[in-house]
Order: C-alpha cells, then structure tokens, then sequence
C-alpha cells in the first residue's frame, strides 16, 4: 500500500512541458528560426523530462530529499543522482542549496580496483575531492565529522530538491 502511496504522489502531477520560440533579431532567416527550434525540441526530447521529473518526485517522497549533479552535455540534460547519505546541504548560493559530498562514501568500496571504477563512474570533481580527502587536505568540521571528509561541490553543478525546505519524508506517519 505504501507503494503505491508513493508511487501515485510522484506521478500525479503530468510534467508536461512546451516551448515558445521568441525572435530578438529584425530580420532573420525561416531555415535558422526552424534549425535552432529543432535543435532545442531535440535537446529536450533527449532529455526525458516526464521520466527524470517522475523519478525525482518519487525519491523526494520516499527519501525526503534528491541530491543531484548536473553533468554537462550537449545532447540532453543528464542529472546523475547521488548518494542521500553521503549528501547535506548547510548554505545557500543565490537561494539555491550548496551541497557538501561526504568523500567516505568512496571507501565503502573495500575492493581497489571497484572503488576506482565507481569513481570514475563520478564527474572530475569527485575526484578531486577525493584525493583532498586521502591526502587529508579537507577542513575538518568540528561539530559534526572530524575526520575532514565533507567535500563543498560546486554549486552550479548540484541540485537539490525537498518539500517545504525539509527533508522529512513526505509520508513519515
């Protein structure tokens, strides 16, 4: 029952989407208005957006939170989920969450040669931070971890998304 609980709140809303050409320029060529309105109908068309929008609302309702990155392509918009438990998010850029990696996710990975294959699995950033982390370069938090494995990610490329600003699962009761 709880299922479909879930599965009929994430999917009630249709994530129906369209777009509206707007021309800023005087003059420009019928070819170049329909070539750029295909490239974009593609680029969204590619990107599943119904599918990706159904699978966020779900992991918002059962988790209370998504924790997203961005990974850039020129194909489709492509959010690669990650890990909510290694995942928290303390300040805000612009109004938008920052979210902090906890690098100790990757030695969970007891074997070597899997542990690199999952990081590469990741954006260069995740490496990154995971050599800071290794090497013991990391800030240590002092209230909360002080082993110095939280790892701020770039804000432009993370996404987070809740309910009213609280990662409470939505059917917790």
């Amino acid at each position: 029952i709880y299922q479909k609980v879930c599965n009929y709140a994430a999917t009630m809303y249709r994530y129906d989407w369209y777009i509206v050409p707007e021309i800023y320029k005087d003059s420009v060529k019928e070819e170049e208005v329909v070539k750029d309105f295909t490239r974009i109908l593609n680029y969204l068309d590619n990107s599943y957006i119904k599918k990706m929008c159904g699978d966020i609302a779900l992991e918002v309702i059962k988790n209370g939170c998504y924790y997203g990155y961005i990974v850039p392509s020129n194909e489709s918009v492509i959010l690669q989920q990650l890990p909510i438990r290694y995942c928290r998010s303390r300040y805000s850029v612009a109004g938008m969450p920052a979210v902090e990696f906890n690098m100790k996710f990757f030695d969970t990975f007891t074997d070597i040669n899997y542990r690199m294959r999952v990081l590469n699995l990741f954006p260069d950033e995740f490496k990154k931070g995971y050599v800071l982390y290794k090497k013991g370069k990391l800030l240590r938090d002092i209230q909360v971890d002080r082993s110095g494995s939280w790892y701020l990610l770039e804000p432009e490329n993370t996404i987070k998304f809740n309910l009213d600003g609280s990662d409470v699962h939505t059917f917790v009761n």
